[in-house]
C-alpha cells in the first residue's frame, strides 16, 4: 500500500463503507454454504436468482458481464439495508482491508493526481522510495513500462495495486524531474505508516492528532503520551479527530482508556443478537485519568471518533470543541463467504455512555449519502451543527449533553467553508505551485534546515511574485488566499522536516487549536 494524499477527496473517501467496515476490530471469518442457504430458508430466493441470470446470460440482446451485475445486486439489496452494510469482491478484499493498515509492504510514497499526471508528494523517510533516490516533485509516468494516465480512466486504486507487492521484489517507475526523464527500480520492503503525530502545543500541553483508528493506532498514541508524561510533565491534552473517519473501535476504546478511572462505561452495542450486546469498560492504570482534556471535532469526524469523544464527554473528563460530528453508529461485522468475497454486515448499533446512539438517521438515504462538499453546499451541515432539544440527556455530573446522531460539541465553532469549495482543489491541482514547492525544497533545504523550523514556522512565507502569478485571473477571496498559502507552507514543511511539521505549520493560527489552549488555561 502507498500512502494517499490528504486532499478533499480523500477526506470524503474517508467516509466511505468500506473504511468504516472494521468497525469491531475483530476478524469474524464465516464461510456460507449450501446448507446453510436452505436452512436460512432462502433456497426459493436463491433459485430464483440463479434462474434470473441463467436467462440473462443466455437470451440478453448484448454481451452481459454476470459477476458485475451479481456485485451490482448484492450492493443494492445491502444499501437498502443501511448505507454502511456491503458487499466486497474477493478481488477488493485486500484493498479494502488496507486502509486500516500501518505496517505493509510497498515503497513508501504519498501521491495525487496533478494536472493530470502522477504527482509524488512525499516519499516516507527511510522508505524504499527515499533510498532510490524518489524525490518530491517527482512525476511518474510509468510503472513496470506500462504509461498511466489520468485522463485515461487510471484510477488511485489501480496505482495501489501496481506499486504494492512482497518484500524484495522490485518496481521500475518512468519519473520525470523537471525537464528530465529517467528509470528508477524501487525494492519493496516492510513500511512503517504512522497513524498519530505529536507535539507540545505549549509547555505542559501535548497535542495528539489521530488520523485514523487503525492496527497500531492505540500503541503509538501511548508511546507519544507516555513520552510527554515522562519527560515534559504534560498536565493536559488536546487529541484532534478532525477529519477522522474512523476505523476499529477497540483501538477507540484503550485511548478512551487512558483518561477514564476504571469502572467506567467507554461504549455499548446494541443489536438483534445478544451475541452482539456489550459494554466496554474502562481498566486501572490511564496514563492520564488525572489530567485535563480537549477533543477537537468536525463533520468529518466518525465512528471510532465518536466513540472516543462521546466517551470522554459522557464521562465529564473532555470538552468537546468543533463541530457536530458525522453520526455514523452502526456496527459492522465482516463475514468472508466461500469465494473469498466479503459481507459487512450492520449487526449493532453504538451507544455512548449516557445511552446516546451515535448514529444519526439514515432512511432519507440521499440525503445522508450526500459528499461533505454536496452537505455544506445544501446547508445541510449548518443544520447538523444545531443541538436536538428533544434528546436530551445528562452525565454523571449534570451536564447536558444531545442526541439525535453524531457528538454535539460543548462549544461550537463555525464551519469555514473554504476546504469544501472546488475551486481551491481544482485551482492547487492544476497550477504549478506544488510543483514549485517541491523544487524550492530541494535547492534550499540545507538553508532552511540551518534555520530552524521554529525559524521557518515563525518567518517564511510564499514569495509574493509566485502567488501574484497564479492568482492573476482568479477571484480568491483573502480568506481563500491564506488556505492555500498555509497549504502550500504545510507541504513545504513535510518535505523538509515531516509530517509532525505539516501538522504544526497547519496549526500555527488555527481557530481550533487556539479554543482549546484558552479553555485549558481558563480552567488552570
Amino acid at each position: 500500500m502507498e500512502v494517499k494524499q490528504r486532499n478533499t477527496s480523500e477526506r470524503i473517501f474517508l467516509l466511505m463503507p468500506f473504511f468504516f467496515g472494521l468497525a469491531l476490530g475483530v476478524g469474524i471469518a464465516l464461510g456460507v454454504s449450501i446448507m446453510y442457504v436452505r436452512e436460512a430458508g432462502l433456497g426459493k430466493q436463491a433459485q430464483q436468482t440463479a434462474e434470473v441470470l441463467k436467462l440473462i446470460r443466455e437470451n440478453y440482446v448484448e454481451d452481459v458481464n454476470l459477476d458485475s451485475l451479481h456485485t451490482l445486486g448484492l450492493q443494492s439489496l445491502l444499501s437498502n439495508l443501511d448505507p454502511h452494510s456491503t458487499f466486497i469482491p474477493a478481488e477488493e478484499v485486500a484493498l479494502a482491508q488496507s486502509q486500516l493498515e500501518t505496517d505493509f509492504e510497498g515503497i513508501g510514497i504519498e501521491y495525487e493526481w496533478l494536472n493530470d499526471t502522477l504527482f509524488v508528494n512525499y516519499p516516507l523517510p527511510q522508505s524504499p522510495a527515499e533510498k532510490a533516490g524518489i524525490l518530491a516533485g517527482d512525476k511518474i509516468l510509468a510503472i513496470d513500462n506500462e504509461p498511466i494516465a489520468y485522463n485515461e480512466g487510471e484510477s488511485i486504486s489501480d496505482i495501489f495495486q501496481k506499486l504494492r507487492g512482497k518484500k524484495g521484489t522490485n518496481v521500475k517507475l518512468k519519473i520525470l524531474r523537471g525537464a528530465d526523464t529517467k528509470e528508477v527500480s524501487v525494492e519493496r520492503d516492510k513500511i512503517v505508516s504512522r497513524s498519530v503525530e505529536g507535539y507540545l502545543a505549549k509547555p505542559a500541553i501535548g497535542y495528539l492528532r489521530i488520523l485514523r483508528f487503525a492496527e497500531k493506532t492505540d500503541q503509538e498514541f501511548s508511546e507519544i503520551l507516555q513520552k510527554f508524561v515522562e519527560k515534559d510533565s504534560i498536565e493536559a491534552v488536546i487529541i484532534d479527530l478532525r477529519e477522522n473517519g474512523g476505523g476499529y473501535m477497540d483501538k477507540a476504546n484503550k485511548i478512551a482508556d487512558e483518561f477514564l478511572e476504571a469502572g467506567l462505561l467507554i461504549v455499548s452495542t446494541k443489536g438483534k443478537q445478544k451475541r452482539y450486546n456489550q459494554e466496554y469498560k474502562a481498566t486501572a492504570g490511564g496514563l492520564c485519568e488525572k489530567g485535563r482534556v480537549v477533543v477537537l471535532l468536525d463533520e468529518g469526524s466518525a465512528s471510532a471518533s465518536e466513540i472516543l469523544a462521546g466517551a470522554l464527554q459522557d464521562n465529564d473528563k473532555a470538552t468537546i470543541i468543533g463541530r457536530k460530528s458525522y453520526g455514523k453508529g452502526l456496527v459492522q461485522v465482516p463475514f468472508t463467504l466461500s469465494d473469498g468475497s466479503e459481507l459487512r454486515l450492520t449487526v449493532s448499533k453504538y451507544y455512548t455512555p449516557t445511552g446516546r446512539c451515535i448514529q444519526r438517521p439514515y432512511h432519507n438515504a440521499q440525503k445522508y449519502t450526500k459528499s461533505l462538499e454536496e452537505r455544506y453546499k445544501s446547508g445541510f451541515l449548518l443544520k447538523d451543527t444545531l443541538t436536538d432539544e428533544k434528546e436530551t440527556f445528562f452525565t454523571r455530573k449534570g451536564k447536558k449533553v444531545f442526541g439525535g446522531g453524531g457528538i454535539v460539541p460543548d462549544i461550537l465553532l463555525p464551519l469555514d467553508s473554504t476546504k469544501y469549495e472546488e475551486k481551491i482543489k481544482d485551482f492547487l491541482q492544476k497550477t504549478s505551485l506544488k510543483p514549485w514547492i517541491a523544487e524550492y525544497a530541494h535547492q534550499n533545504r540545507k538553508i532552511l534546515q540551518e534555520k530552524g523550523f521554529s525559524d521557518f514556522l515563525a518567518h517564511w512565507q510564499v514569495p509574493d511574485m509566485m502567488l501574484a502569478k497564479a492568482f492573476a485571473g482568479s477571484d480568491f477571496n483573502e480568506n481563500e488566499k491564506k488556505f492555500i498559502k498555509k497549504e502550500l507552507k504545510a507541504f513545504l514543511a513535510k518535505i523538509i522536516w515531516g509530517k509532525t511539521a505539516y501538522f504544526q505549520t497547519l496549526n500555527a493560527e488555527d481557530e481550533f487549536l487556539q479554543k482549546a489552549l484558552e479553555v485549558l488555561k481558563s480552567v488552570r
